[in-house]
């Protein structure tokens, strides 16, 4: 039951979910990473549908290379068993070594862009130190109105309850909410993109809770609480181990948590790897600074989150529909020129 296109594999010792479409070899291999209890499916759309209203078609028009994945759900279409202790760990290791197999087999560039759609948000910090391992990187990282490594930021998820199969309940969690989102954006649109029932049953399903953003954990048929274990395993608190950051978020009230929230969370996340990666180390060169240039620096850094981050029209699915593709790989393009150019700009300062 795969789409065309699609491939089972396995990684990391898990199965996952994987499509490749080729690109120019100058261009950096784009990954999109699903959210909590969605296929990546979402980022290419069903057989049947328009393609030009999905990311991966607009990622092909432009030239980038590009790379969907999904961890193990339950979705009985794709995979065939449960996997209820999979973790932060296990998802970052195998979407690690599935990067890394593709841009080895393709000679691909070694840094790849990454979109973290929603729940994914999370792997930033792990997914680059995993792809570092492997001699290969993360050259940007394009939060998606998506969960960062702060805890206790999106304080629904607390209430997820374990289905018979140890996984996480998407029915009687968000899934009503999901649906609304794609209702919300398919009227946006002005016609159908994607169907609710297909939807629900091609692309959706319960999920390990050690990867959504609860600091759940699954432990003899219950869910407890790991705080220290989830900060640990995203790296809550290691700046300047994560990757160039950057957002793409929107202004919808379906989904208010992110849009009121999603600048300030991941503007911190913004500044404090800029200051870590490109300032901080350079303390001698900090202190030589003559104050006029030290206060652009401070001007600068005050600027540098609003720069690196984007509000788009539509709601957590602001990707779905043509224009709403287009635009989110049009921005794209816009934040990596951008994360040069503050990259440039911040050393001309410190020289």
């Amino acid at each position: 039951m795969l789409y065309p296109g699609e491939e089972l594999t396995e990684a990391a010792g898990y199965p996952a979910l994987v499509r490749f479409e080729p690109g120019r070899s100058e261009f950096p291999i784009v990954v999109f990473i699903t959210g909590g209890g969605v296929l990546g499916r979402v980022a290419y759309g069903p057989p049947g549908g328009k393609t030009a209203d999905f990311l991966c078609h607009w990622l092909k028009e432009d030239g980038f290379p590009s790379l969907v994945l999904s961890y193990p759900l339950d979705n009985r279409g794709v995979f065939d068993a449960a996997f209820p202790q999979f973790s932060m760990t296990n998802w970052a290791e195998q979407n690690a070594e599935i990067i890394a197999r593709y841009i080895d087999q393709h000679g691909l560039l070694t840094n790849a862009v990454v979109l973290g759609w929603s729940m994914a948000g999370r792997i930033a910090e792990p997914l680059h130190a995993a792809l570092r391992r492997k001699g290969k990187g993360i050259e940007l990282f394009i939060a998606m109105a998506a969960a960062s490594a702060l805890p206790n930021t999106l304080p629904g998820l607390n209430y997820l309850k374990p289905a018979p199969s140890g996984l996480a309940a998407v029915k009687g969690a968000y899934l009503d909410w999901l649906l609304r989102c794609l209702v919300d954006q398919n009227a946006a649109v002005g016609r159908l993109v994607l169907d609710a029932g297909e939807f629900t049953r091609e692309m959706t399903g319960d999920f390990p809770v050690g990867l959504a953003a609860s600091a759940m954990r699954y432990r003899d048929g219950t869910f407890i609480s790991d705080s220290r274990g989830d900060a640990r395993e995203v790296g809550t608190t290691r700046y300047r181990s994560f990757p160039p950051l950057a957002l793409m978020t929107h202004a919808s009230a379906v989904d208010a948590r992110h849009a009121l929230t999603d600048h300030s969370t991941w503007g911190f996340y913004i500044t404090q790897q800029i200051c870590e990666g490109l300032v901080f180390s350079r303390a001698d060169e900090i202190a030589a600074l003559p104050v006029e240039k030290w206060m652009q620096l401070v001007e600068h850094i005050g600027h540098v989150a609003q720069r690196l981050s984007a509000t788009l029209p539509g709601n957590h699915m602001f990707f779905l529909g043509e224009n709403g593709a287009r635009r989110t790989v049009a921005t794209l393009k816009l934040l990596r020129q951008r994360a040069l150019d503050v990259a440039e700009e911040i050393s001309l300062l410190m020289d």
